[in-house]
Parts: structure tokens; sequence; C-alpha cells
């Protein structure tokens, strides 16, 4: 199962989820996926490398997977991680398909109300492109 993360509340709320599913499905494991939005190439191509940008998506992303990872490794459940950069929601769905998830589990949106439906939830949009089930947590 694909449990994307984003460092929130709801997102540590979705790992415990999923461990509780994990630990009832045998032979279960979790991809833990943060995605890291990308850098706007005119913002940063001046005053960074391509290699520094990876960089710090990187070290972004691994900030946002310690929690999760601390959660699974005290759990025994099996997982791996990964750290996406795109768009949240199509990161998601792509991870999921090119790993052959079964299920999708992610937090609420941790947003306010207007703006959420300003810029539309992560969560909504997973529901809406995937094609396996999607479990959103709160």
């Amino acid at each position: 199962m694909l449990v994307a993360i984003d460092g929130s509340e709801h997102s540590e709320n979705a790992v415990r989820h999923a461990i509780d599913m994990a630990r009832r499905i045998e032979d279960a494991r979790i991809l833990l996926l943060n995605v890291q939005p990308p850098a706007m190439s005119g913002e940063v191509s001046n005053l960074l490398t391509a290699e520094e940008v990876m960089e710090q998506h990187t070290a972004a992303g691994e900030l946002v997977l310690a929690a999760a990872r601390s959660l699974l490794d005290a759990s025994g459940v099996a997982y791996d991680a990964e750290i996406a950069i795109g768009r949240p929601a199509d990161s998601i769905v792509d991870s999921a398909e090119r790993h052959a998830c079964d299920v999708i589990v992610l937090g609420a949106s941790s947003h306010g109300r207007v703006r959420r439906l300003v810029l539309g939830s992560v969560a909504a949009k997973v529901a809406h492109i995937a094609e396996v089930p999607v479990t959103v947590v709160k």
C-alpha cells in the first residue's frame, strides 16, 4: 500500500492507520511517499545547480519521512520510502501505479476550508484519478 505523507498531523494519522491495516494483511508492505513541489526554473536556475536543487528536495523529503519511518520501525511493518518531485496528486497516483500498489492511504487536507476550495484537495484529486481504492484519514 502507498502511504503519502506531507508532515502534517493528518498524514501521521494516515501512517498509523496504514500500520493497523498492514498488521491484518499477510506479507503487507508499505511504500511511504513524500512529494516535493518542483522548483520554478526561473526562480532558481541562476542561483542553484540542478544537483543543489535535488539535494534540497531530498533533504526536505527526508525530514518529512523521519517521523513516519520511526512509527514504521517501531511497528515492525515492512516498508520502503520514496521522495518524488512534482504535482502531489499526479505523483501519488503515478507512484501507486508504478509500484503496483493495491491501495493508497493519505491524510485529509490540513488547509482551511476556503483555501481547499480554491486550491483543490490533493486527497480529492487522488480519489478521483486513482484506479485503486483510496483511504483518506483525518
